[in-house]
């Protein structure tokens, strides 16, 4: 069987548990935003512009705050909008459970809250953040105006004993006996320099990249790896699934959702198969909207920002006047 780029994101899944505490914080770059309190640690967060509703960016597995650099500021010019630093990434304190679900939806309505950011929010979510927005959506439905897709997560991988298989195909059992990792899983050399896609940041912003890339490293121990991360992710997708393989009615309803994906939409057999989690986010609302990148890599905030901007400069009016997503 093989797996496209979306599931190396689990890999990510493999070390996220094993970080250990921060330190230095005051060495090195200054976050360009806050550091919020959520309840004796803290969140970074990032916040430019004016006006409703308050777009909130986020990342990907093991990404931070400023690769949303190419965005985020043409976005200001129209409306509200914020990035963050989940829990031990970027700028932020590390928490119990990083990367669960569980414990980055909570993190991120207690941020919003002591920060004062008004909902409700238009969730962006790129890659892994595509399955926090939608968890987010479901516990706090009051707080969301409407969820963007991009590039998130289709197909999320993990080799067990040899058995390479989707994880919401494994059982919890499986997922839980490839850990701990073993003794020849090495985290492999520190950073030196920004690749592609994080390349097309700015000069100046790499430089601050690295350091939070060779920071991330340096806190890593694959030795202290646990499953809780991809358990939680495991438990959303198959929670996912269930909310669309027998419903009638598109789960959201009538909520604003945009899918910017570098595929095009989703056909009906795609949406009902269950080798992919992303063809279903076509079929989430009935008010929706399908945008493709064509050509772009998975980054697509990186590799063609001008269509996530594109695809909020088609939400935020919609949202903020109550029209759907089809009207000009």
């Amino acid at each position: 069987m093989r797996f496209p780029r979306a599931v190396i994101i689990a890999i990510v899944g493999l070390v996220v548990a094993c970080r250990t505490p921060q330190k230095g914080l005051s060495e090195g770059y200054p976050p360009p935003g806050r550091l919020i309190d959520v309840g004796g640690r803290k969140l970074h967060l990032y916040c430019s512009g004016k006006g409703t509703p308050t777009v909130i960016l986020m990342a990907g597995g093991d990404a931070f705050s400023i690769d949303w650099a190419l965005v985020q500021p043409k976005v200001a010019e129209t409306t509200r909008v914020c990035s963050y630093d989940r829990a031990g990434l970027g700028w932020s304190d590390p928490g119990p459970a990083d990367e669960t679900v569980e414990q980055t939806i909570g993190d991120l309505h207690a941020l919003l809250r002591a920060a004062g950011e008004k909902g409700p929010y238009l969730l962006v979510g790129a890659s892994i953040g595509g399955i926090y927005i939608q968890a987010y959506q479901r516990a706090y439905p009051e707080d969301v105006a409407g969820l963007v897709f991009t590039n998130s997560s289709n197909r999320v991988g993990l080799s067990v004993k040899g058995k390479v298989g989707l994880i919401w195909d494994l059982t919890e059992d499986e997922v839980r006996s490839a850990y701990p990792l073993s003794p020849s899983f090495k985290k492999g050399p520190a950073p030196v320099r920004e690749d592609d896609p994080f390349d097309r940041l700015p000069s100046d912003l790499q430089a601050v990249r690295l350091w939070l890339d060779v920071r991330l490293w340096e806190k890593s121990d694959p030795a202290k790896a646990t499953p809780d991360a991809l358990l939680s992710w495991r438990k959303e997708f198959l929670r996912e699934f269930a909310e669309t393989d027998t419903a009638s009615k598109p789960a959201l309803g009538e909520l604003p959702v945009v899918v910017v994906s570098s595929d095009p939409g989703a056909t009906e057999s795609e949406r009902r198969a269950h080798d992919g989690a992303a063809a279903r986010q076509d079929f989430l609302s009935s008010n929706s909207v399908h945008i493709t990148a064509t050509g772009s890599g998975h980054e697509i905030h990186l590799y063609q920002p001008d269509r996530v901007v594109q695809a909020l400069a088609r939400a935020v009016p919609a949202v903020r006047s109550r029209v759907p997503l089809s009207r000009p």
